[in-house]
């Protein structure tokens, strides 16, 4: 189901909206409905890795900030002296 809503945006945005929208030969709400589903897929997929993240804390899967460093510092040294 497709739902009709109003947004307001500034005249400059309208502005470069219409001439991005001419140049790709689409209309504006076109363009409009893509940038807002590309948004809520981005925001799903933060809120997923969020309830991930939680979820991982909740069970002990976590890694000190000390450990990882310790890591990066070894794989830095490791790599200036090579193989």
């Amino acid at each position: 189901m497709t739902v009709h809503i109003s947004v307001p945006v500034e005249d400059a945005d309208r502005t470069d909206l219409e001439a991005w929208a001419q140049t790709r030969g689409v209309p504006v709400g076109s363009m409009v409905a893509e940038a807002v589903a590309i948004y809520v897929q981005d925001q799903r997929e933060i809120i997923a890795a969020v309830a991930e993240a939680r979820a991982d804390i909740a069970a002990g899967r976590v890694t000190s900030h000390e450990d990882v460093a310790a890591e990066f510092e070894a794989r830095r040294a490791a790599a200036q002296t090579g193989p």
